[in-house]
């Protein structure tokens, strides 16, 4: 599994490539994203480009003992079409964070969307991401993050959604770093994305 941003996995969590990690890959089904809800007849237009970012006034926000740093995520990947699990590839985009900078560090993120059921899904991937502002300027690695992806017919949020809730970072390089800091981080497609096979 490629790199994803500490943002990134939790944007990308929020991805809509909308996921859940959970169960087995034995146990899961084979993932697509759609455009249209697949539990009538078919999956509509499969979706092959996922774009997807954080809801407005709810940025992305990494919480350390130092300084916590909000952002609004922006996430563009490709799908690779049906899989067990869905390989999405792409990258993460952080602005708006206050007077800190945050940036992917690598060549792109590989998230991997796993259906569980009905329009649920797990998301993982892992990456690393630079972050730099008054006090802070680590690098943190998000492997293991886990991020629990609604289809339109569950989310709250009208085109689904993908949600890492403080889930672990971990300090890879820097001075005067925390060992650990935690991600919170909503993301939602700019259109309608249902989570089909």
């Amino acid at each position: 599994m490629k790199a994803i941003k500490m943002f990134g996995l939790a944007a990308l969590a929020a991805l809509m490539a909308m996921a859940f990690v959970g169960a087995s890959a034995a146990m899961a089904e084979s993932t697509q994203l759609c455009s249209g809800d697949p539990s009538g007849a078919g999956c509509g237009t499969p979706v092959s480009h996922v774009h997807e970012t954080t809801l407005s006034g709810a940025q992305a926000k990494l919480l350390t003992s130092i300084v916590n740093v909000s952002c609004d995520v922006l996430f563009l990947g490709d799908t690779g079409g049906l899989g067990a699990p869905l390989t999405i590839t792409g990258k993460f985009t952080y602005s708006n964070c206050g007077n800190c900078t945050v940036e992917e560090v690598g060549g792109g993120v590989e998230i991997e969307v796993l259906k569980l059921g009905h329009e649920t899904a797990d998301v993982i991937g892992e990456g690393e991401v630079h972050v730099n502002c008054s006090g802070l300027n680590c690098t943190y690695n998000g492997e293991g993050l886990l991020g629990t992806g609604k289809g339109p017919l569950l989310s709250s949020e009208t085109n689904g959604s993908v949600t890492i809730t403080e889930q672990v970072a971990k300090k890879v390089s820097g001075l005067f770093c925390p060992s650990t800091s935690k991600l919170d981080i909503t993301v939602t497609p700019l259109s309608a994305t249902y989570i089909g096979s």
